[in-house]
């Protein structure tokens, strides 16, 4: 055994300097066996591709780092990044390199045509899963029963629309009744910025009495806000007003200068963003208001927390990543995580809500730690072939306080 086990550290230790050099990085197990208590196969190195729309921004940095500087230092694995992506022809091209670097499954962050990469790698027999996303209805009808299809895991629509309404409700319930809204990408029909815009006005109707334009609960309000061709607007919704709206990312002088007006509203209390709440209202914030935001926890945001001038901020977690992994790794171990019927994963997870600096701050010191992150290897060990009920649960229990427990 000691024999075996020097000539399997030599094997890995090769294989670990190989790939280094062509790709992102790769790993081996912590316990030296071929194979851990959980039955994954560490003998072998698995390749995986990882298809990325954004590759320098705080939150893609994050999620690049948990699967660098984590997962492949606990696994056998190796990362090979795209570069940015933003067309469908470019996500293609990737596909066909990472297959022809003899990737075996592919993680796509990328979403321009999410339907053609699932084929394209279906085509070839290599694995697909989504990370941090979801398909639509339709996209998931037509491919979860397909082999190659691990599945997504990702804050799902509803839950987008509970971020939104949960951040306005924070306020309303303080008594706050003059709002600013920043709704991203709303006007480009991106659905996330849609759903969480929709529940923060679906909160407003509710506390205030009234209605958006003659729509009042979560259905009305999403055919409402396509009605009008997502082109938003300031309006009273009873004792509550929306006294601005600004939508889209034109990063031009009109543009600012609309937030700058927004935030210099004697009358505005709270600038509520569906996103990029530092990048839009941060320079222009008045002192007495308050600033909520959809974004992930990063240095900058614990720092604008501890400041004042960030004072909500529902983050995606780093760790949130690991179970997407695991399934991948799962599947092409050949112990697929399918539902009673064949079908690939179809999970939501939603995001750690931090409401003052202390908070920011304890779900930072773990969301950035290399040592022990949120999801731990020994956590996404119990996942490997498991069962779909087991891995739901597993991953629907995703509040801060929730994976906490799970490590005790």
């Amino acid at each position: 055994m000691k024999s075996f086990r020097k000539i399997l550290v030599l094997a890995l230790s090769f294989v670990l300097t190989f790939t280094l050099a062509a790709c992102s990085g790769g790993g081996s197990s912590s316990s030296g066996d071929s194979a851990s208590e959980g039955g994954i196969d560490d003998s072998k190195n698995v390749k995986i591709g990882v298809l990325v729309a954004d590759a320098t921004g705080a939150e893609a940095l994050a999620f690049r780092s948990y699967y660098e500087n984590y997962i492949a230092k606990q696994y056998n694995v190796t990362f090979m990044y795209s570069d940015e992506l933003t067309d469908a022809a470019a996500e293609a091209s990737a596909i066909d390199n990472f297959i022809a670097n003899n990737c075996k499954a592919i993680i796509s962050f990328a979403s321009s045509d999410r339907p053609a990469q699932i084929r394209k790698c279906a085509e070839n027999k290599v694995y697909y899963a989504v990370a941090t996303g979801t398909l639509s209805d339709e996209e998931y009808a037509e491919f979860k029963d397909n082999e190659y299809y691990v599945g997504a895991i990702g804050p799902d629509l509803a839950t987008e629309f509970q971020a939104g309404y949960d951040m306005a409700k924070f306020y309303l319930d303080q008594g706050k009744t003059k709002f600013a809204i920043f709704g991203g990408a709303t006007p480009y029909y991106t659905d996330m910025h849609i759903y969480r815009t929709a529940g923060m006005l679906v909160a407003m109707c509710e506390a205030g009495g009234g209605t958006y334009n003659g729509a009042s609960d979560f259905g009305s309000m999403i055919g409402k806000i396509y009605e009008m061709n997502c082109q938003l607007e300031p309006a009273k919704i009873g004792s509550v007003e929306v006294v601005s709206y600004i939508g889209g990312y034109d990063f031009d002088d009109a543009w600012f200068g609309k937030l700058a007006e927004a935030a210099n509203n004697p009358n505005v209390e709270v600038l509520l963003t569906v996103g990029s709440g530092l990048d839009t209202f941060a320079a222009f914030k008045q002192e007495s208001q308050q600033l909520a935001t959809v974004d992930s926890y990063t240095a900058d945001a614990v720092a604008a927390m501890k400041s004042g001038v960030l004072n909500y901020l529902a983050g995606k977690y780093s760790a949130s990543i690991g179970p997407i992994f695991m399934a991948t790794l799962s599947a092409v171990q050949g112990k697929p995580i399918r539902t009673a019927n064949g079908e690939a994963l179809a999970l939501s997870q939603g995001y750690w809500v931090a409401t003052n600096a202390e908070e920011a701050e304890k779900f930072y010191a773990v969301d950035s730690s290399t040592e022990d992150p949120a999801y731990t290897r020994a956590m996404l060990d119990t996942l490997f072939g498991a069962s779909y009920d087991d891995f739901a649960k597993f991953v629907s229990a995703y509040s801060f306080e929730e994976i906490q427990n799970l490590k005790k």
